[in-house]
């Protein structure tokens, strides 16, 4: 899954200018709904203009009018410049990690030649692993098991013989030792049929959500 099929394409974000001032660019925050947004000099990506700092900034400064603020202060003199991007044929594995490590709102795209083409939210990655562990699709059944070389096989072909398809898995480990928590996701029309067969080959249904 990479990043270019889950990113906001430049063409549909909305932008500020580093040389247009903060009333201008809380006026598109506002509009939008938006924490934070993209600071380009044309085309070139530049960094992020945050809300909270449009705030922070006229707080900070001790200017009592805020309308002279507003209009007389540039994007270019609170924005922030230090920014990690990320390319559009990364994989969005990459970019779940950066988001979480660095705590930014969104991550600036750029393509193979460095030009930049668009940003990943944490929004667009909520969406891209809802599609991986299949959240709208099929019956999900959490089994219990030993952490022990060829179970998970044996699970697997178990389901293989009823002719179910697993639409997909996850193995999650529940902090409990030497266990493990397999998450998936079939399709079936008879599911009680398929816990009674799993239960039976000795293994520990923990949840099954229809």
């Amino acid at each position: 899954m990479f990043i270019r099929n889950y990113m906001l394409s430049k063409g549909n974000l909305t932008t500020v200018e580093l040389e247009e001032n903060l009333g201008s660019a809380l006026e598109k925050i506002n509009e939008g709904n938006f924490l934070s947004l993209p600071v380009l000099d044309g085309n070139e990506f530049k960094g992020i203009l945050m809300k909270e700092a449009v705030y922070r900034n006229y707080l900070e400064s001790g200017k009592c009018n805020k309308d002279e603020y507003l209009n007389n202060t540039k994007v270019k003199e609170i924005y922030n410049n230090s920014y990690e991007s990320i390319s559009a044929d990364e994989r969005i594995e990459k970019a779940s990690y950066l988001l979480k490590e660095l705590r930014t709102p969104f991550l600036p795209v750029f393509d193979s030649n460095n030009k930049f083409v668009g940003i990943l939210t944490h929004f667009a990655i909520f969406n891209a692993f809802s599609e991986i562990f299949g959240i709208d699709k099929g019956t999900r059944i959490v089994v219990n098991m030993f952490d022990l070389p060829g179970q998970l096989a044996r699970l697997t072909d178990l389901i293989r013989k009823e002719n179910i398809n697993i639409i997909n898995f996850a193995i999650m480990d529940p902090k409990v030792l030497d266990l493990i928590q397999v998450v998936l996701r079939v399709d079936t029309d008879d599911v009680d049929r398929l816990v009674d067969k799993i239960q039976s080959a000795g293994f520990k249904i923990g949840e099954v959500t229809k």
